[in-house]
């Protein structure tokens, strides 16, 4: 297989991946993902913004939550798989330019995979303290 066109690929799936929600979130053309990317950002901040709705937040933060583990499981089989990938291709051609496209594809995948992981455990991290409420006590109307 030529590596132009796995490159090429990887390039278009680049900017269908990221550079065209960000592009749809700028130009206001998308409020649902950016209601997800403030989501986000509050479970980077590990804060919620200003004057939030504590319970609507707490769906929203679940949520994401729950769509990222589901999602960081997927991408760990796909650095796995692309790992294999790589060590087939390595056996088959040995050390040519696709094989290394192909074990920078299994790293990037991996460290993705583990970066949802850190991003889950922000999530609870957030949920605890909404649940908590702001004197640290445990909220007896938390649901």
């Amino acid at each position: 297989m030529d590596p132009i066109i796995v490159i090429l690929g990887g390039v278009v799936g680049a900017v269908a991946a990221y550079v065209v929600p960000l592009w749809l979130i700028r130009s206001g053309r998308s409020p649902r993902l950016a209601a997800k990317r403030e989501v986000s950002t509050a479970i980077d901040n590990g804060a919620l913004p200003p004057n939030a709705d504590i319970w609507s937040w707490r769906t929203r933060v679940a949520e994401s939550r729950q769509s990222v583990a589901r999602g960081s499981w997927a991408m760990l089989a796909a650095g796995v798989l692309m790992s294999f990938v790589a060590l087939a291709n390595f056996a088959d051609e040995g050390d040519s330019l696709l094989t290394w496209v192909f074990v920078w594809l299994a790293a990037t995948l991996l460290a993705a995979a583990f970066g949802m992981h850190r991003q889950v455990k922000r999530a609870d991290a957030l949920i605890t303290a909404i649940t908590a409420g702001p004197t640290g006590t445990t909220n007896s109307g938390a649901r």
